[in-house]
């Protein structure tokens, strides 16, 4: 009797050479439940098996966890590992692996990795092909605008919304879970996406937008956005945005904030229309190579950055703000922006609390370092925070900390002199109050590359630029 057909797979067991043959048997039977040839199936077993050895020569005999993954026709094997420095040096050597499989590395916190394998089976689908650049670039036909019909998706379109994203990003796209239709449509039905998309009326999905939203959280984040080449020009995303807002309300949502990229201006222009003025400047978040497959990068030689926007969806209350001194100009103009009326707060005598912190560091090399209190011992809490995400190989850190907290003053203080510089707003992404960023880069970045829309973004973009070139504090 053949085996079932299995979305995901776990073997637990100890780092240990023995074990090679349990772990090459473990993929290549889950690759075969798959239905991966079997051909395909021994290559991509005799890879993990290759790696498994070699992680084995480097280290002691932890448990360790292998997932197995199979989705289309793609297979991925993560191999989570504990200890951090025993397998730097494998990161920084690489790995020999065939032409059509990728091994990427990820930080699991201060003592771990994970260690993912990526092996692509089968023909290329046609949708993610190598156009001509004059094909993908070319204008598109005029279309009347009741061609297409703007609507929430059903669950049978989850798999159309996937390929509108590989035409698009092919398999690079930082949202996975838009690939793999069951994972995209449990995060629906658990209310924490809110998608629209755009149809043609022959039924074919050419566009798609969504607002993600954490647990509680009442603000939500408006992205996933994509309308397919051919259909561009067209005024699909401004639809689609305006049709996700009035869901929104429904939800109760108090706002929907963005983060619109600046390798061109197509998504800011869109924030625009819909009134969402920026707020933030996110810079250096991604790897240079990291956006549609179509556009032109502007940013040669340097990470990618974006910008926040927002918007309140009702009239938002009075906020008191703790303001550092060095931003209280900035500040005021952010919160006029976003309509905003506050009230800046006297700097304060040295808090008696402990700071409670918490840091996240990505596979792409960006870190976040939040504090949810700041304490008296701020200053020292940054530091050990900073080397943290440092070690774990961020080269782009923000740091997010409530502006309605006393000790904001001070802790901007100490990141001034780490080398933090502005960043900007996150209005109501503290359980409803708001943070306030700053951020530091490890490499250089041009801002004059970046492409800006509108005068906000560009004021904010010279604020940035002359708080970076100023000298720490004292």
């Amino acid at each position: 009797m053949a085996a079932p057909r299995r979305s995901f797979s776990e073997l637990r067991v100890a780092l240990e050479r023995s074990r090679g043959e349990l772990v090459r048997t473990f993929v290549r039977e889950a690759c075969l439940s798959e239905d991966v040839p079997q051909a395909t199936a021994n290559s991509i077993a005799e890879d993990a098996s290759a790696i498994w050895r070699g992680l084995c020569d480097r280290a002691s005999s932890d448990a360790v966890r292998i997932l197995f993954r199979c989705s289309g026709q793609n297979v991925k094997i993560r191999i989570l590992l504990h200890g951090y420095s025993r397998f730097s040096a494998i990161l920084s050597e690489g790995m020999r692996v065939p032409a059509n499989a990728a091994v990427a590395w990820r930080p699991h916190g201060i003592d771990g990795w994970e260690l993912c394998l990526q092996h692509r089976f089968g023909p290329l689908p046609e949708s993610v092909s190598n156009r001509p650049i004059e094909e993908t670039l070319a204008a598109p036909a005029p279309a009347a605008a009741d061609q297409y019909v703007i609507e929430p998706p059903h669950k049978e379109d989850a798999a159309a919304i996937a390929r509108c994203f590989l035409n698009v990003y092919g398999h690079s796209y930082v949202h996975p879970e838009v690939f793999s239709p069951r994972h995209y449509w449990d995060k629906v039905e658990r209310g924490e996406l809110i998608p629209m998309i755009a149809r043609e009326k022959s039924g074919e999905v050419v566009g798609h937008v969504a607002l993600e939203r954490g647990p509680g959280t009442k603000v939500a984040e408006r992205g996933e956005a994509v309308v397919t080449s051919e259909h561009r020009g067209r005024g699909l995303l401004e639809r689609m945005t305006e049709r996700l807002s009035e869901e929104a309300v429904k939800k109760g949502l108090e706002g929907i904030y963005a983060e619109p990229v600046t390798i061109h201006t197509f998504s800011q222009r869109n924030d625009e229309h819909a009134g969402m003025p920026v707020c933030a400047a996110l810079l250096g978040v991604h790897p240079e190579k990291f956006g549609p497959k179509d556009v032109h990068l502007t940013t040669i030689g340097q990470r990618q950055s974006y910008l926040r926007t927002f918007r309140f969806l009702a009239t938002p209350g009075c906020r008191t703000v703790h303001a550092p001194e060095r931003y209280r100009e900035v500040l005021s103009e952010l919160y006029a922006a976003i309509r905003a009326p506050v009230v800046l707060a006297p700097r304060s005598s040295e808090p008696s609390t402990e700071s409670r912190t918490a840091i996240k560091v990505n596979g792409r090399g960006y870190a976040v370092v939040t504090f949810d209190q700041i304490g008296s011992n701020a200053s020292v809490e940054l530091h050990q925070a900073f080397r943290d995400v440092r070690a774990l190989g961020a080269s782009t850190v923000q740091l997010s900390a409530p502006i309605s907290d006393p000790g904001l003053p001070r802790l901007s203080d100490a990141a001034h002199d780490l080398g933090f510089f502005l960043c900007g707003l996150g209005p109501g992404f503290a359980d409803g109050g708001d943070t306030f960023c700053l951020q530091w880069l490890g490499a250089a970045l041009d801002t004059s590359k970046l492409q800006l829309f509108t005068d906000g973004a560009k004021r904010l973009i010279a604020l940035i630029e002359q708080d970076r070139t100023a000298p720490a504090t004292a």
